[in-house]
This record gives structure tokens, C-alpha cells and sequence, in this order.
């Protein structure tokens, strides 16, 4: 009994020892490998900081801000703020789809489902539906980190570059957008430069409303009453602006595993990541993709396949093709150009670019086939070689380079919210009395 007792103590040491033997092979390539990456890029290794920037007149120091958040948290569901009252930011922007949709080109007015199961009706009072008509010529992309976009040089921290031609400089502005929309939120019947009043206007008539936003501005509204002013007159387009930019800027992310990488666990990645890393360094991806948003916020020209309807749009006497932002500053050299899009969450917020290649001759429907598009040296549009940037040539990597590539952009997106301050389940109601869209899990909590 004790020899049989002595062979099967020997047995489980050898099976031990050889088992130490290979994890230390292995973890001694990984060490060596995390010590290149620390070494040689550390500078860049750069994790997102606790909050976003504030700007002064919309910051937690702010009188009333929590109830600013619950105001433009309810503006965000509340399809109110469009024109036939049907549809609202949160049918483009649902916690469900990571605040995105997670389809090519998103559908405003008119349509029916969420995310990929949205569908276009004929809106009220449209006799029939164009080609493209009320499908916006644009992905929506997801608010996630908004609030951390990279601001324009000589701009404060927190604005930041938005929408796909870079035309606003911060949430503020970016929210009174889709309400001047057609396709988003059909404000044409009197005119875009009207909507925002309008949609004020029609807040007015709604005592919950009126109650809001005097909790969410009561320094504004002290002001207000000491005038003799209605009450409903604390709202406005500046408020409206202020209330759904405090709400979107407090979905930021947190804890993803490159962050945790960079303030020092190595643990954090897998060998397959941290060689995806190196990777993305030795081919210069950081030459657009750099700082702890992974993106400049600049533009480029990469030749990303058009799809859908283009801007202008077809059925807005426009040919189909999307000249990027060209169409913001009219100048030739920024024909084609596009934001760099941040890196950050991007394994919940596919498809990708600014079209995301439904009906194209490109297909940018998962991290792998963008980093295809790359790969290949982009210009799917085939446009003039002079007007690509210099770095769009072909890379010549691997299947399992490229598969690493991908491991490490999944490595990019956050675990949670970082936000204690904000509620992210989607209401049941809200105070339009009008049906808010269908209540599914977030992607992130907090």
C-alpha cells in the first residue's frame, strides 16, 4: 500500500513538473513580449482617463445637474422631439446596440423594429417612398465616449470633433442635428433652421416637461421667474442642448482590458493581443489611430466603397456619391475625406465606416473584413490614386497577423459604464405620453 501510495505521489510530480516546464516556456515568449511592447511604446500606452471633460456651463458642479442628466435622458427616448412623432435619437442610439443600431445605414422616420430588424414605411401623408428615402446616407455611430472626442486644434478639451465630415465641435451642438434632419427626424415641412424652435415649442405644451427643466436649470429658471417670465420659458434651445449632451457625455466606458494593460497588469491581454499590438505599432496604425481615444479625429481619405444614398441624397437632387468633407468646407484636397473613427468598443458597434458597405463593392461588416479593407490597401471606390492617402498601400500581413489585429481592437472595448450618475435601462414611458422604443438589455451597465 505504501509503495503504490509512493509510485502515485512520483507520477502527479512528473506530470507537474512538466506542466510547470511548458507554462514557463511559454510565459518566459510572453514576458519577453510584454517587455518589448512596454519598452519601446510605453508612452503610447496611454488608458482612459476616470471622466470625460466638462465644459464649464455643463459640469457636475452645475446647479441641477443630476436632474439635467434625467431631463436629456428622457429628450433621448422621447420621439416627441421629431417631426410626425415616431421616431426618436434612441432608435438610432439604443442601449441594446451598444447606443447604436447595428445596421449599415440607419432608418429615421417612417420605420418600424429596431436595429437590425428596422424596417422603412411610408411615413404620414407621403404618397409613395423613394429609393433611399428617409434611410440617412450615414452610419450612426454610437454615443459610447462621445464625451472624449479629441477636440479640433486651438479648440477646449471638451469639445470634440463631431459627426462623419467633422461640421459641429461639441455634444452641445452635435444634439440640435438629427432634429434638423429629413431623413432623421423629418423637420423639412418648415424648414431645418426652425426645427429646434419648433421642437421647443411643442416641449412647452407639456407640464412634465415645463417641471424638468426647471430642475435641471435652476439658476436660469431663478432668473426667469424674477422677470415675470412664463415658466415654460426655461425652454429653450440652449437648455435642450445643455440636458441631452449631459445625458450622452456620462456613457463612457471603463475597465476594458487594454486599459487595465496599460496602468500595468500584464495578465490583462492574451499573447494574441499583445502580439496584435505590437502589430498595430510596426505597421503605424498610430499614425491616425494614436492617444487614449485611438484616434486624431482628423480625416482621411481611405476610399471606402458609397453606399445607400449618398449626401446630398438621391431623392435630395443629390448623384448618389458622398464627398465626405468636402461638403463642410468645400475645399477640393477634402473630397473624400472622412473622421477617423476612435478605435474604442468597436467588437459592439459594428458594421463600420461611414457606410458600412451594405449594397457596395466593399463589405465592412466585422473588425476582420475592415482589417481586410486595410490590408488590401483600401480604395474599394476606386477613386484617383492622388487622392488616397499616402498610407493606403497594401500591407502584405498574414491570416494570423491579421487575426491579432482583431484580438487586440476586442481588447479596446470597455466592460461597463463608468458613470455612477446615470441611469442606463431604457424607460418604460416618457413625458411626451408618446411609446418610447421597446425596452432590451444594454450592452453595458454600471
Amino acid at each position: 500500500m505504501k509503495n503504490h501510495l509512493w509510485r502515485l505521489f512520483l507520477l502527479m510530480l512528473v506530470f507537474s513538473l512538466a506542466a510547470g516546464c511548458s507554462s514557463d516556456d511559454v510565459s518566459d515568449e510572453e514576458a519577453a513580449l510584454t517587455a518589448t511592447i512596454r519598452s519601446t511604446w510605453g508612452d503610447k500606452l496611454v488608458a482612459l482617463d476616470a471622466e470625460p471633460p466638462y465644459p464649464p456651463t455643463n459640469s457636475p458642479a452645475s446647479a441641477g445637474f443630476d436632474s439635467r442628466i434625467d431631463l436629456g435622458k428622457a429628450l433621448f427616448y422621447d420621439p416627441v422631439l421629431s417631426g410626425d412623432n415616431d421616431v426618436s435619437c434612441a432608435h438610432c442610439h439604443h442601449p441594446g446596440f451598444a447606443w447604436g443600431d447595428g445596421i449599415a445605414l440607419s432608418i429615421g422616420v417612417g420605420g418600424v423594429g429596431l436595429g437590425p430588424d428596422r424596417a422603412r414605411t411610408l411615413p404620414p401623408g407621403e404618397a409613395e417612398l423613394e429609393e433611399w428615402e428617409f434611410m440617412t446616407p450615414r452610419n450612426s455611430p454610437s454615443v459610447l465616449d462621445t464625451g472624449r472626442f479629441a477636440p479640433a486644434p486651438g479648440n477646449d478639451p471638451w469639445e470634440g470633433v463631431m459627426f462623419w465630415d467633422g461640421r459641429e465641435d461639441s455634444l452641445e451642438k452635435q444634439a440640435r442635428g438629427p432634429l434638423r434632419s429629413r431623413d432623421e427626424m423629418k423637420h423639412d415641412a418648415y424648414g431645418a433652421p426652425a426645427a429646434v424652435g419648433m421642437v421647443c415649442e411643442e416641449l412647452k405644451t407639456i407640464p412634465e416637461y415645463i417641471t424638468m427643466f426647471k430642475a435641471a436649470f435652476p439658476d436660469e429658471f431663478a432668473q426667469i421667474d424674477a422677470a415675470g417670465d412664463p415658466d415654460s420659458d426655461i425652454i429653450d434651445a440652449g437648455n435642450y442642448s445643455r440636458a441631452v449632451a449631459a445625458y450622452e457625455r456620462e456613457l463612457y466606458t471603463a475597465d476594458s482590458p487594454f486599459d487595465r494593460f496599460a496602468r500595468g497588469d500584464d495578465s490583462a491581454l492574451s499573447m494574441s493581443q499583445k502580439r496584435g499590438l505590437k502589430l498595430f505599432f510596426d505597421v503605424g496604425c498610430d499614425g491616425c489611430h494614436s492617444g487614449a481615444m485611438f484616434s486624431d479625429f482628423g480625416f482621411y481619405a481611405l476610399g471606402v466603397a458609397q453606399g445607400g444614398p449618398g449626401k446630398p441624397p438621391i431623392h435630395e437632387h443629390g448623384d448618389g456619391n458622398d464627398l465626405g468633407r468636402y461638403g463642410n468646407t468645400t475645399m477640393d484636397e477634402d473630397r473624400y475625406r472622412f473622421r477617423a473613427p476612435s478605435l474604442r468598443n468597436l467588437s459592439l458597434t459594428a458594421p463600420y465606416f461611414h457606410t458600412g458597405g451594405t449594397g457596395t463593392a466593399g463589405d465592412y461588416q466585422t473588425l476582420r473584413q475592415v482589417v481586410e479593407f486595410f490590408n488590401r490597401g483600401g480604395n474599394d471606390l476606386a477613386i484617383e490614386a492622388s487622392r488616397l492617402d499616402d498610407f493606403m498601400e497594401p500591407q502584405g500581413l498574414g491570416d494570423t497577423e491579421m487575426d491579432d489585429l482583431v484580438a487586440f481592437l476586442e481588447s479596446l472595448t470597455g466592460t461597463r459604464i463608468g458613470s455612477s450618475r446615470i441611469d442606463v435601462r431604457v424607460p418604460t414611458s416618457v413625458p411626451s405620453g408618446l411609446a418610447p422604443p421597446a425596452v432590451l438589455e444594454p450592452v453595458l451597465s454600471n
